[in-house]
């Protein structure tokens, strides 16, 4: 049975990408923040963290 990725979270520093829905998204302009909150809700979630090439992350889970 092939498992299904689900997308958590999307975190970004550009308000351009932030949409309503889901996802959740938030925006998180301080770099040193945005990877203190994407390693705590990795933590807290037991999610997979994936830093994009604009480097956005998302965290998902399967």
């Amino acid at each position: 049975m092939k498992q299904q990725i689900e997308i958590l979270a999307y975190i970004t520093a550009d308000e351009n990408r932030v949409l309503g829905g889901d996802p959740l998204t938030l925006l998180v302009k301080d770099p040193e923040k945005q990877k203190e909150l994407v390693r705590d809700l990795g933590l807290a979630l037991r999610a997979n963290v994936v830093q994009l090439k604009n480097g956005d992350y998302i965290l998902i889970t399967n």
